[in-house]
């Protein structure tokens, strides 16, 4: 399908109704020869996908679905999902939510609760497929039986709706900056405000890592967007990835 993109500050956003996912169609994109500062935004996705091979199902017109098409910020790979968390986070508030915490490696939460996740995925022609997907407009007892209680809505806790086009619009202008400071080797505002949004430190934790699961307590986020943990024998451990759960 052709798409004409639009143009919205500095990046060009292809917006489709339905989509199978806007990571993968942003990848498409970037081996056709698409520049970095591209997006791509649906209303829907048919196969939309989370970390760890898990699905993402969304709520049809109430979800903002959306994936950054970037430069590479070598070295700091792993901070490009968090920045985009973060961004999303300040773009929510700046619209009357409350503050919202991004919890490692790549979720927001609200209220406690799961409102976004973050999947990046690459490198396509040295570009990297930055993805979110927000659960904006809806109401949690809609959600699937095995997230009630875990996830909730924006609208709900703000209590009206989310206008989509203008949290996309703050996103992409807070995520800009984010990366800016990452592809020109300066993380260090972007992981101090991570670590203010931080809701594991200094709590009980237990990760699963590969085939292993590390108990300890949580240290936070390292420079590098790495979670560093005192594992129950007093070592000091640093994980690039895994699923993290409060003991």
């Amino acid at each position: 399908m052709s798409v004409t993109p639009e143009l919205h500050g500095n990046w060009r956003v292809y917006r489709y109704q339905t989509i199978d996912s806007t990571n993968l169609e942003a990848l498409r994109l970037a081996r056709r020869e698409a520049l970095a500062w591209t997006a791509v935004r649906a209303d829907t996705q048919t196969g939309g996908r989370g970390r760890l091979g898990r699905s993402w199902s969304d709520t049809p017109g109430g979800s903002l679905l959306l994936t950054a098409l970037v430069d590479r910020p070598r070295g700091l790979e792993a901070l490009l999902a968090p920045a985009m968390a973060m961004a999303c986070a300040e773009a929510l508030e700046t619209m009357g939510a409350p503050q919202i915490a991004v919890k490692w490696p790549n979720d927001l939460l609200l209220a406690g609760r799961k409102i976004a996740g973050v999947l990046t995925e690459g490198p396509a022609e040295g570009l990297f497929a930055v993805g979110i997907g927000v659960n904006a407009n809806g109401r949690a007892a809609d959600l699937p039986e095995e997230l009630q209680g875990r996830a909730t809505f924006v609208s709900e806790q703000l209590g009206r709706e989310v206008d989509l086009d203008l949290l996309a619009d703050g996103l992409l202008e807070c995520f800009e900056r984010h990366h800016h400071a990452l592809l020109t080797g300066r993380p260090g505002p972007v992981v101090e405000a991570l670590r203010a949004r931080d809701c594991l430190t200094g709590r009980e934790v237990s990760v699963r890592s590969g085939g292993d699961t590390i108990e300890g307590i949580a240290e936070g986020w390292t420079d590098d967007g790495r979670l560093a943990i005192i594992d129950r024998a007093g070592n000091r451990v640093v994980l690039d990835a895994g699923e993290v759960t409060l003991s």
